[in-house]
């Protein structure tokens, strides 16, 4: 958890006439998302920003702004809500005062005359002095101290604090990670003439190696973690069976299946922070960079069976890419988010498409050179593959060259347990009991 601190300024003096309308102006925001909010019932900052973005232009406010106030509303929104489900009188949240929320691209302050630059909308600027105390100037110039958000307010302005975030090395590695429900796999690169650095006895890496160090100084990595999956079936199952045995009480059942989804939500969480701390941990050691996917705008295909829709919906892939990139901010590691489009379907030794995935087996195979590898490594590699030649300054020197892990890739990763032949389908001669035997027909 990030530790942010909260400096109050008062204001001597009355703000210039256009910060009064930007203040306005953001209330008017904030407010209009809050109807639209309870009006379509929704509860996710994603669909919200985009109506908030929207109005930010006929408004007049900067889109920085725009995403605050939507976050704003649903704070908001969600302890009327919650108020409600208690059974406690609540009306719908109105913001009165006008104020402004600023993150830090918005707005310049320097903490020895305390002016402040703020943004006013596209291109438009404005400048006034906070009268800073002794007591506001020791919090402020104390080492590794950084402004998180300007709140401001016609009488006063609130300074939030927080830790400064290291600055970004230059990358000589690049970890190419493909987000899986149970494994985040891909590839590492490294340049032809570095070695991978010692890794300490006491820490342990995150990332497992499948393949030894070769020639061209890439291998292929894996991060397993298959619990989170199980956690979410456990926790479907026994909200299903509490559903089922207070369906005479709503009450009862309500409050139940709210623990019940608090625990799931806290077990899940906490896996994926100690997941994400030994990724950006180990590529910060390395001076490695990461290469996700960017799956926001990723969408359940309705044609998919309940249970898989159900499945994919819980798939905490946002929270997971969430841990990581403020993790990452605060440790110097670069990301670089990459258009996951065609990325499993991709050869990466050509750059050819091989069609539509369809469900026969778990290798990608290339019709045309021949290539096989597993799907899930095979994504990872067109994005270590992308990434580097969009960002061919940052990442000077890093190619890679799929040939290199060509003994590696055309091999089996996994053993098999039994070597006996698959048994052929089910005919409408065999019985469903546990016996394989056929059954005589009379």
């Amino acid at each position: 958890m990030v530790l942010r601190r909260a400096l109050v300024v008062p204001l001597a003096q009355s703000l210039p006439f256009e910060l009064h309308s930007l203040l306005n102006d953001f209330r008017l925001l904030t407010n209009e998302a809050i109807r639209e909010a309870n009006t379509s019932g929704r509860t996710a900052r994603g669909s919200l920003s985009r109506f908030a973005l929207d109005r930010a232009r006929v408004v007049g406010v900067n889109s920085p702004c725009g995403l605050e106030a939507a976050a704003l509303a649903l704070s908001l929104l969600q302890g009327h809500r919650r108020r409600l489900r208690r059974g406690h009188a609540s009306h719908l949240p109105y913001l009165r005062p006008p104020h402004v929320r600023a993150v830090p691209r918005c707005f310049h302050f320097d903490p020895r005359t305390g002016k402040v630059r703020l943004s006013l909308r596209a291109g438009v600027w404005t400048s006034f002095v906070l009268p800073l105390s002794r007591h506001h100037l020791a919090r402020i110039t104390q080492p590794g101290t950084s402004f998180q958000q300007l709140w401001l307010f016609p009488d006063r302005a609130i300074l939030i604090l927080g830790p400064k975030a290291q600055d970004s090395y230059a990358a000589t590695a690049l970890n190419a990670l493909d987000t899986n429900e149970s494994s985040l796999d891909g590839v590492r690169v490294r340049p032809l003439h570095l070695n991978p650095p010692p890794v300490p006895a006491h820490s342990a890496p995150s990332l497992t190696s499948l393949t030894a160090p070769v020639s061209s100084g890439a291998r292929l990595v894996r991060l397993r973690f298959p619990e989170i999956r199980l956690i979410q079936a456990r926790h479907f199952v026994r909200s299903r069976r509490l559903a089922k045995k207070k369906a005479h009480d709503a009450r009862v059942r309500r409050r139940l299946l709210k623990r019940e989804g608090w625990r799931q939500r806290n077990r899940i969480r906490s896996r994926l922070h100690v997941l994400s701390r030994d990724l950006v941990n180990q590529a910060a050691r390395e001076h490695a960079a990461l290469a996700l996917e960017d799956l926001t705008g990723l969408t359940i295909p309705a044609k998919r069976r309940r249970s898989t829709g159900r499945r994919l919906s819980s798939w905490p892939r946002r929270e997971f890419h969430r841990q990581i990139a403020y993790k990452a901010e605060a440790k110097g590691v670069l990301i670089y988010w990459c258009n996951p489009f065609r990325t499993s379907t991709t050869c990466p030794r050509w750059g050819g498409y091989q069609g539509h995935r369809r469900r026969m087996g778990p290798r990608f195979d290339c019709a045309d050179c021949g290539w096989s590898v597993n799907w899930q490594f095979n994504a990872g590699m067109n994005i270590g593959r992308t990434v580097p030649r969009e960002h061919s300054r940052e990442l000077r020197g890093l190619r890679l060259d799929p040939d290199a892990l060509l003994e590696d890739a055309m091999r089996p990763l996994y053993l098999a347990r039994r070597t006996r032949r698959a048994r052929a389908e089910r005919t409408g001669r065999e019985r469903t009991g546990s016996s394989p035997g056929p059954t005589k027909v009379r």
